[in-house]
């Protein structure tokens, strides 16, 4: 009965989560968009669906909030959605509340399924493990979905606003119109940079709404409408040079959305697949067992452990590492500083802060430099403190973790050794109730054997005959007391050989410096992603160098200030760049093409050299619309290589946790038992 409860409970938990599914599915399809009535409004046949939904997400968002757990878990997504839904708190805590609802409502439903086919105990923290981290790649999906319907709004938004320019000739006026008639959150947004143009101080509007823009388009879009409302607008050789920057723009939003939906369709199931097989470890096991009794004993020995261990290790590694490759959206790398994040959580310690600033390297030593450069270029939002707080900690838990494993393994071989019945039986098949009856006893009388030795000194084979004879009152010579005296040393041998060794230290030693190193490699890892994507954000720079060069009033020094808000790679380049600008010019120029030699971004410095003192800025950059379609098949090309690329790189990484489990954890280890059994029969045929 209480089985039968209990799939009722599950059942009935099921339903419940269907319904929360069901809700935030109809929301967030209903989100974003104004159309007049829904299939499921339909379906009802009430109007008002869509509003009763919003105000029951809403009170949900209020009461979670107030929850201890949840409320941590509300603010993570909310942080990633405040940016791109800056201006309507409304609409905030609605996305917030169905993201929750839909990503928690998956994950109970999924972890209830799996613990209830699986029904091992010893599976359930794997697979809570595996659970969470596969909910951490649902959020992720539904908030970059957020991010890419902005993207496709903003092209809608942009081709309004040219719409409307055509028959208005007003900046102001044209972004008007076009905010009225667009959904959330580009119409939003279009609303603050007409605030933001019809402003009595414009130049600090415009600043404040470049520290909340969504993403760097917009910042693009107002600081091009700025100069446009303020300098005005002019016919150049391709007509409307407002027009002309729009088009150019909408392009590089296009390049953007197509190299995300590239991305999504290459990679978007590896990090999934590489999570998978720790799902199918245990059925796999279970089913290995029930058919090949023989894998028990490489499951339940210490190599069988370790090679499990390594597999987790090996899943773990796979996740960072296709994670780091899906890493290409903006809002990662924007407004997080301000969070507190647990590494500086930890660095507030004073114990931790005395240990830290002593393993810090100092200021003026090379790796105190090579590890500053390393998080500039990655791109990481960590100090160099914090990272040391992430190493270290690595490090001491990977030591614990183990050299308690070594612990638990001379343990588990012990219990093994002791209770297990089967324990190197050699069998194929399944046994029977009398055999299964039999290898018990047999099991329960080396047990009694070995708990009378334990306290003996020098145990040799003929005492442990001797001691075989005297219980079982048989003679000492007849062959059954031989036999079982031998399997009950062995025993005796394994038992007492099991104990912590001195290798077992150095290995955990090796396995908690590899732990401090971890953090660095991954960062490697991160910096080596951010360089492939270096010619796409230089090709980014010369749309905007086109753009901005068309006004006869720019400079130099704007356009770098263009440049630093618009990049993500070179952004602390050119800001070094711009803090020594004043002192000169031309070495400031000269100290970013030391700090960042890309090649092709060094020929852009070197003719931003030319426009300083020599020619126009126009007349430097006159070779980009020249070879304007050269340029553009060029981008198509690299853009194309480096999905290629990471798609390739991405699947090896995303299935050698399958290739591991199939290998390494069934037929490797049922070769090797076939022949350790092949070897057995033979010595009994040759005894025979």
């Amino acid at each position: 009965m209480t089985g039968s409860w209990a799939l009722f409970a599950l059942f009935i938990g099921i339903a419940v989560v269907m319904a929360l599914i069901f809700i935030a599915v109809t929301v967030r399809k209903e989100g974003g968009r104004k159309q007049a009535g829904s299939a499921i409004e339909r379906m009802f046949d009430v109007k008002s669906n869509k509003r009763k939904w919003n105000l029951l997400l809403q009170w949900f968002y209020v009461r979670c909030y107030r929850t201890p757990v949840l409320k941590l878990y509300i603010r993570r997504i909310r942080k990633r959605l405040e940016i791109l839904h800056a201006y309507d708190e409304y609409v905030i805590r609605r996305e917030t509340m169905s993201i929750t609802l839909l990503t928690l409502a998956i994950t109970i439903t999924v972890t209830l399924l799996i613990l209830l086919l699986i029904g091992n105990a010893m599976a359930i923290p794997w697979i809570l493990l595996g659970v969470i981290v596969s909910h951490g790649i649902l959020v992720d999906t539904f908030v970059n979905k957020s991010e890419d319907r902005l993207l496709k709004q903003t092209v809608i938004l942009l081709e309004d606003v040219r719409h409307h320019y055509q028959q208005t000739k007003n900046v102001e006026e044209a972004i008007y119109a076009a905010s009225e008639t667009l959904a959330h959150p580009a119409g939003k947004h279009a609303e603050r940079v007409y605030e933001v143009l019809t402003a009595e101080d414009q130049e600090q509007e415009l600043e404040t709404y470049y520290e909340v823009a969504p993403n760097r388009y917009f910042r693009l879009f107002a600081g091009i409408s700025y100069l446009v409302a303020e300098y005005g607008d002019r016919n150049i050789r391709t007509g409307s040079m407002f027009l002309n920057a729009l088009a150019k723009l909408v392009q590089e939003i296009n390049y953007e959305i197509m190299r995300r939906d590239k991305l999504n369709y290459l990679l978007k199931g590896l990090a999934v697949i590489a999570i998978a097989p720790v799902l199918a470890l245990y059925p796999l096991e279970s089913w290995a067992r029930t058919y090949f009794p023989i894998m028990a004993d490489f499951y339940e020995s210490k190599t069988g452990m370790i090679v499990k261990v390594l597999f987790f290790a090996v899943v773990l590694a796979s996740y960072l590492v296709i994670r780091k490759m899906l890493e290409y959206d903006e809002a990662r790398y924007a407004a997080q500083g301000k969070r507190l994040k647990w590494e500086q959580w930890l660095y507030k310690q004073k114990p931790v802060s005395v240990m830290i600033d002593r393993l810090v390297p100092s200021p003026h030593k090379r790796l105190h430099f090579q590890l500053s450069t390393l998080l500039k270029q990655a791109n990481s939002q960590l100090t160099l403190e914090w990272l040391y707080v992430q190493r270290v900690l690595l490090c001491v838990v990977s030591f614990a973790v183990t050299a308690g494993l070594f612990v638990y393994l001379h343990a588990a071989v012990k219990h093994d050794v002791l209770h297990d019945p089967l324990r190197n039986m050699g069998i194929f098949g399944v046994l029977s109730e009398d055999e299964k009856q039999k290898a018990e006893e047999r099991t329960a009388f080396d047990r009694e054997m070995l708990q009378q030795l334990q306290d003996q000194k020098d145990v040799t084979k003929d005492r442990v005959i001797e001691a075989v004879s005297v219980q079982t009152d048989t003679d000492r010579n007849e062959l059954s007391v031989i036999q079982t005296a031998q399997r009950i040393f062995d025993k005796y041998n394994i038992v007492h050989s099991e104990y912590f060794k001195w290798w077992e230290l150095i290995v955990a030693i090796a396995a908690g410096i590899v732990a401090y190193h971890s953090p660095v490699w991954l960062i490697q890892f991160q910096r080596r992603m951010r360089q492939i994507e270096m010619q796409n954000e230089v090709d980014q720079f010369h749309t905007i160098i086109s753009i901005l060069a068309e006004f006869e009033r720019i400079s130099v020094e704007t356009i770098m200030e263009w440049m630093e808000r618009f990049s993500l790679i070179f952004r602390d380049s050119i800001k070094n760049g711009l803090n020594q600008y004043s002192s000169g010019a031309l070495e400031a120029l000269e100290q970013i093409k030391l700090e960042a030699p890309f090649v092709p971004y060094i020929r852009i410095i070197e003719k931003l050299q030319l426009a300083v003192e020599k020619i126009p800025v126009k007349d430097a950059f006159d070779d980009l619309e020249m070879a304007r379609e050269y340029y553009m098949e060029k981008r198509k090309e690299h853009n194309s290589r480096v999905i290629e690329q990471k798609a390739s790189f991405g699947k090896i990484v995303g299935f050698v946790p399958f290739g591991y489990i199939v290998f390494l954890d069934l037929v490797l280890p049922m070769l090797y038992l076939s022949v350790v059994q092949m070897g057995q029969s033979m010595r009994s045929i040759s005894g025979i």
